[in-house]
């Protein structure tokens, strides 16, 4: 590859924040051997399919670098449960599996370098709550606090409940909870039971 050429493509990934897909790759006329040289000398990291970024090794990848790649690489994929909690502030320890929602008719493949929980959602269910956090790296999508605490709680079995509990006491030690919107859209989902006795007791059984 042309030095020039070479110069000309690490530009076009830091005036995207280190970002690219293969899409903009092509419009900039950039070959897929290109591409492939590059992933083979470590300049570039395949993200997923046709999605790339470009290594950083002083800096490393951004805060929140997971929840990034995944809503770039999937437009309607959003965030939720206790990976949602985490964003949120409600856990310390970010969760080994970042826990994503689609929607049920949503069958497109998730293949990243870290571990995926996926969950499934109806139309009606997966737009509420919905929040977009734009980060100079790309959008978050994720869901609001209330409703995450509730989906954590749906989903206690996957999360395990030591971690659903320290959910809920953050939660209800927050001077921002809004309870009367986590107990709404617990009642929607018909987990309006669980939930409020999850939150009177402190935790889950």
């Amino acid at each position: 590859m042309l030095q020039e050429t070479y110069e000309r493509i690490i530009k076009l990934f830091e005036a995207n924040h280190g970002y690219l897909s293969a899409a903009q790759l092509r419009e900039e006329k950039i070959t897929t051997i290109q591409v492939k040289q590059l992933l083979t000398d470590g300049i570039l990291e395949k993200v997923s399919h046709g999605h790339y970024w470009l290594v950083d090794r002083e800096h490393g990848k951004p805060e929140y670098y997971k929840m990034i790649e995944v809503c770039r690489s999937h437009p309607k994929a959003v965030i939720c449960a206790d990976s949602a909690c985490y964003y949120h502030g409600l856990i310390k320890k970010e969760p080994k599996k970042l826990s994503v929602a689609t929607l049920k008719t949503d069958r497109s493949r998730m293949r990243f370098s870290f571990p995926i929980t996926r969950h499934y959602y109806s139309n009606l269910a997966f737009e509420q709550e919905l929040q977009t956090v734009d980060t100079s790296c790309g959008p978050i999508r994720v869901y609001g606090v209330e409703r995450s605490v509730c989906d954590a709680i749906r989903f206690r079995k996957d999360i395990g409940k030591k971690q659903v509990s320290e959910i809920i006491t953050n939660y209800m030690k927050s001077n921002h909870k809004q309870l009367e919107r986590l107990y709404a859209y617990a009642d929607a989902m018909r987990v309006g039971k669980i939930v409020r006795t999850g939150l009177e007791e402190g935790k889950i059984r």
